[in-house]
């Protein structure tokens, strides 16, 4: 029987075609089986190591020990050729370190050691009360309390506290005091450490209870500037006159002569601040806290925060058994709140220049490392952008 010559052809060409195919699968299926076979330690290693890369800076992050690499390192040079850390290495708040009396110890040597570094030392036998005429101590005899007080860090509600405890006013109502009242007409119920005595001062300072609230410098800079030449208060109408009128005349052109100091800008604020030939004299409202209460001189009992007022409050009436006597008004209620400042950080913050952002820093570098506080996320992201 005769087959078709062309099916013959096709046939012999499918088995020519089919068999360097088969050759070439059989050499994958080998191939995949080898590494299978030697590989799984390898794979099994890689896929470890893949799993430990991805939750280690989870857990890192969770912890709070992640930084980006921006403030990873460990210093900056400064603009006066110091070095100056902008790390997390002040994150140590003082009503942590000081409501459990293991720690006590800790936040006191933090302190002395921060003290010693800018060569701030402790001279009992060679003290001179001089060094306190710019602080404004509160001495409460009564009850044995020294209270340094720092303008915009929760002053007004503290001097309410001492003036309702000194008996001078018939009141169980804290915010029936206006602030204006506080700071001036009930004034004359206060004593300060500055109208003692040598020996009287040391006295007080060895056996009364000391304590401190601070705030975030930069923080606490915008809340001054916005309180004293924005506001429209008695207050803020003397300081627009006995300073935003000189910061003007020093630091503008063309002004007009009806000038009242009620447009300070901002940038002129700073720019006097950072003038070390300023003709205008600090101000307690924005002076740095260690010169106000020198932390490395007085050894305080307690150091709070504004963040943390009102538990740091309870806790200094607690510990001196006044809590049956004072009733503390509710954050709202005293009207401290960081969260309206903070609001404004960007805002006012990025007219100012990075180089005078770090100039800044620098001035208040003593007060961030002392009293342990980090540079702001804001602040942070507008001297690097």
């Amino acid at each position: 029987e005769r087959r078709d010559p062309d099916l013959n052809s096709r046939s012999s060409t499918r088995k020519a075609r089919t068999k360097p195919q088969r050759a070439l699968k059989y050499l994958n299926n080998r191939i995949i089986t080898f590494f299978l076979e030697n590989m799984r330690i390898p794979v099994r290693l890689l896929a470890s190591v893949v799993f430990i890369g991805a939750i280690v800076p989870a857990l890192l992050v969770y912890s709070g020990k992640w930084h980006t690499k921006r403030f990873r390192e460990s210093s900056t040079t400064s603009t006066n050729g110091e070095s100056y850390t902008t790390t997390d290495e002040h994150s140590i708040t003082a009503y942590h370190k000081l409501h459990t009396g293991v720690n006590q110890e800790s936040w006191r040597n933090h302190i002395e050691r921060s003290c010693k570094k800018f060569g701030f030392t402790k001279e009992e036998k060679n003290f001179d009360p001089n060094i306190l005429k710019r602080s404004r101590i509160i001495v409460d005899d009564k009850n044995k309390l020294l209270y340094c007080q720092i303008p915009k860090v929760a002053s007004t509600t503290w001097r309410r506290i001492l003036i309702m405890l000194s008996g001078k006013i018939d009141t169980a109502d804290l915010m029936s005091m206006s602030a204006n009242d506080v700071h001036h007409k009930y004034d004359q119920h206060l004593k300060y450490l500055t109208d003692l005595k040598h020996d009287e001062i040391i006295y007080r300072l060895k056996h009364y209870f000391k304590f401190v609230f601070v705030r975030e410098p930069f923080e606490r800079l915008l809340s001054a500037y916005r309180n004293k030449f924005l506001a429209t208060t008695n207050s803020s109408n003397y300081f627009k006159r006995v300073f935003g009128q000189k910061i003007i005349a020093q630091y503008r052109t063309d002004i007009p002569e009806t000038e009242t100091g009620s447009d300070l800008r901002f940038e002129e604020f700073v720019t006097y601040l950072l003038d070390p030939d300023k003709k205008v004299a600090m101000n307690e409202h924005w002076e740095r806290f260690y010169k106000l209460c020198h932390p490395c001189w007085i050894t305080y009992d307690f150091i709070g925060k504004l963040e943390t007022l009102e538990d740091d409050s309870k806790y200094i009436l607690e510990k001196n058994s006044l809590s049956e006597k004072v009733k503390l008004p509710s954050r709202s209620d005293s009207k401290y709140s960081t969260i309206k400042t903070n609001a404004y950080m960007y805002e006012y913050y990025s007219r100012i220049s990075r180089d005078s952002l770090k100039k800044l820093y620098d001035m208040y570098y003593a007060d961030f490392v002392i009293f342990n506080f980090t540079v702001p996320d804001t602040i942070k992201s507008l001297m690097y952008q």
